[in-house]
């Protein structure tokens, strides 16, 4: 006779499968129905999310922007990096795209849901499972030299939302900033009164405890004060400041980081050649602002663009050129980790996030788009 097959409670299947990554999940619903059941149940996908946020290695999205590439096939990799400090590259493939399209930029990731602008459209798209959906077009500002407009991506806990912000902020004294914000569980846009900024001339919005955090950037036609950080509440839908270390008789500009449940600031001072690393200890505190490490520009051959994380062994990921490094700041030394994007003279974007089954599309039975 044949010997039958162990009983497994499903209690003990339940634990295996939350502690698999997204991939063998997905090949693991044609088990059997009941299987498919339990994978795609709102309460399995929030608990493997908690265990993605703690467990799992957080994954890198490389965005090549030569205009050239865009017109066969716009690549995007992900590299996980591990403490061997090894980096492995798999090519993805992202949706909406057309001979000659512009590149994509990122404009930032959450729960394993990546925020994309490809041209004039807005994309949320996770990697991991391909799903995706284009976020509804909201009327703009007749763009002009004015105005900038920057995003910002993140999960508002309270209201169990997903929420993109749209930022416009103005270089004239007094006019303030307008600011709309999308929610995924409604699929639709709204606009904030009472927000007002300095000018964010810069980069998305950085995401820490369901707050968006922008700096505050210098430019040529005007002058304002740059010290200081603009945030957004995601739940309260408030404006917040956070006043950044003073630098007196500096020309600095700031790049923000969230990592390690820390908010940390990178501050390029270019008269002395170096860019100074801190990390806020008490959220909100300016006296809590403590110098992380001190990076001079010769260290690290090139110039080096955003920061992706810092570790608790005090290493730095950088994007430097078309490279990714790792820089040691307790002991000035780096490692390029030979991840470089071939035949482009341009440079190169970069996400990090984390795999999940979660859906870009709110309440999904199965019916958001592939490709």
């Amino acid at each position: 006779m044949p010997k039958k097959m162990p009983y497994i409670p499903s209690e003990v299947i339940f634990e295996i499968l939350l502690r698999l990554p997204v991939k063998s999940l997905l090949k693991f619903r044609s088990v059997s129905k009941s299987w498919l059941s339990l994978i795609s149940s709102p309460q399995f996908i929030n608990i493997h999310l908690n265990f993605s946020r703690k467990d799992f290695p957080h994954k890198l999205l490389i965005l090549d922007r030569d205009q050239i590439l865009s017109k066969k096939k716009c690549a995007l990799y992900y590299s996980p990096v591990s403490k061997k400090n090894s980096a492995v590259c798999v090519d993805l493939d992202y949706p909406v795209k057309s001979p000659g399209c512009n590149i994509p930029q990122f404009i930032g990731s959450c729960d394993g849901l990546v925020c994309l602008l490809v041209e004039n459209s807005l994309i949320l798209w996770n990697p991991s499972t391909r799903k995706w959906k284009e976020i509804p077009k909201e009327k703009t500002h007749q763009m002009s030299q004015d105005y900038y407009c920057t995003y910002g991506f993140g999960y508002d806990k309270y209201n169990d939302d997903y929420k993109l912000v749209l930022l416009y902020s103005s270089k004239i004294k007094n006019s303030g900033s307008e600011v709309k914000v999308y929610s995924l569980r409604t699929n639709s846009w709204k606009k904030i009164k009472g927000f007002v900024s300095g000018y964010i001339y810069g980069n998305s919005g950085v995401l820490l405890n369901g707050i968006v955090h922008w700096d505050t950037r210098p430019h040529h036609d005007f002058n304002g004060c740059y010290n200081y950080i603009v945030s957004f509440d995601l739940e309260t839908e408030k404006q917040g400041k956070i006043e950044l270390p003073s630098y007196e008789n500096e020309d600095v500009h700031w790049d923000l980081m969230s990592s390690r449940d820390s908010l940390f600031g990178f501050c390029h001072c270019e008269s002395q050649g170096e860019v100074d690393i801190w990390v806020m200890k008490e959220y909100g505190v300016k006296e809590s602002w403590t110098k992380f490490a001190s990076v001079a520009y010769y260290v690290i051959p090139g110039i080096f663009y955003l920061p992706l994380y810092i570790n608790e062994d005090g290493e730095v990921l950088l994007i430097n050129g078309q490279s990714l490094v790792l820089f040691n700041t307790r002991n000035n030394t780096y490692k390029d980790l030979q991840v470089h994007v071939p035949d482009t003279q341009l440079r190169i974007d970069m996400a990090s996030y984390n795999e999940t089954l979660v859906s870009p599309v709110f309440n999904d039975e199965d019916g958001c788009k592939l490709w």
